[in-house]
């Protein structure tokens, strides 16, 4: 009985000593974890301290600077470059100020809705680099309502087709046989369609598309068209139409369906344009370079937000103690190698 009751002793000291070793181990794994956390920090304190007080301020204008950018985007697709401008400023921006709305001032709509790596994409798929063409690609992208092109010069559907040739791109006219066919494959299969060349009224059959007037079964949604013909429809469809017409007359009923946007050349991006043609021509490698130059920057943005992005997604969804997530903290110490060497190669 002495022997039983001295073994339960030492059973219970040697289980009290492991449990001491897996506790001393635990704690000096949180400490190598502090320290590669606090290493990772080094020097972030400052930068985003900062970014948190701006941030705080962005909060307070965020609804002044959606609605500034929403009238954007519904309404001055028709305009030139001064007249958007003219009533960005003037008109919607006056209006918040009258209402007592917060609005940042001379907010820069186009860095509002899109960052620099998804502009730096829209370049090398051949939009070009001026204001207009990129706010006219931001309409394009982000409005609700399908987009008109009115593009004499062709820049508008040489970027689309860029832009969407991965994408298995429908390009149709209204006056081929096939239209219909098209039609119904590409939103049954949720695949991008191009109407080329259309004048100032567009075939009834799409009312029902520019309407979107989707009838969902459950998980099945369908669109009934102009004939009572039920076709099935995918989200990933998208319309895009475009003229050639330099001045169009659409009626108010089809503007109030479509979103038009005047992609008329303008003489910034004519210039730039044909600078690169020069270039391209008597200074072949100085365009490659260039071209291989974009790519790099458009690829080091795109890397640094993604990595951000993940980064951001982690600490909003970690649980439990951070200096147990080993994973955590390795993907911040990579992030900021990362951006570091990104950083050095943009600024050199």
């Amino acid at each position: 009985a002495g022997l039983d009751a001295m073994q339960a002793k030492f059973d219970e000291a040697m289980a009290e000593k492991q449990r001491l070793i897996d506790d001393a181990a635990a704690t000096q794994a949180r400490m190598d974890a502090a320290a590669a956390l606090i290493t990772a920090l080094a020097g972030e304190e400052v930068r985003w301290t900062e970014q948190s007080k701006q941030f705080a301020a962005q909060i307070q204008r965020l609804t002044g600077d959606c609605a500034l950018a929403s009238s954007f985007t519904s309404y001055l697709g028709p305009f030139n470059k001064e007249f958007r401008d003219l009533l960005l400023t003037r008109d919607f921006y006056g209006d918040l100020n009258k209402r007592g709305i917060p609005v940042t001032a001379d907010l820069d709509v186009a860095r509002f809705l899109v960052d620099d790596s998804e502009i730096g994409e829209w370049t090398l798929q051949g939009l070009p680099t001026d204001e207009l063409s990129v706010q006219n690609g931001i309409m394009t992208t982000r409005a609700s309502r399908y987009p008109v092109l009115v593009d004499p010069q062709g820049q508008g559907i040489n970027w689309i087709k860029n832009r969407e040739a991965e994408n298995n791109l429908k390009v149709t006219n209204l006056n081929e046989k096939r239209f219909r066919d098209i039609l119904e494959e590409s939103m049954s299969h949720g695949l991008p369609m191009l109407i080329e060349n259309i004048q100032e009224e567009l075939d009834p059959i799409l009312e029902p598309v520019l309407e979107k007037r989707i009838v969902r079964k459950g998980k099945q949604a369908m669109i009934v068209l102009s004939d009572g013909k039920e076709v099935d429809y995918d989200d990933n469809f998208t319309l895009i139409c475009t003229t050639r017409l330099p001045n169009p007359h659409y009626s108010p009923e089809l503007s109030a369906k479509v979103t038009v946007i005047d992609f008329t050349v303008t003489m910034v991006g004519l210039e730039d344009q044909l600078l690169g043609k020069l270039i391209l021509k008597e200074k072949n490698e100085l365009e490659v370079q260039r071209k291989t130059l974009v790519e790099e920057v458009t690829t080091y943005k795109k890397k640094i937000k993604q990595l951000e992005d993940d980064l951001l997604f982690r600490l909003s969804n970690s649980q439990g103690n951070l200096l147990d997530d080993v994973e955590l903290i390795e993907v911040l110490n990579v992030t900021k190698k990362t951006a570091q060497e990104v950083n050095e190669k943009l600024a050199n």
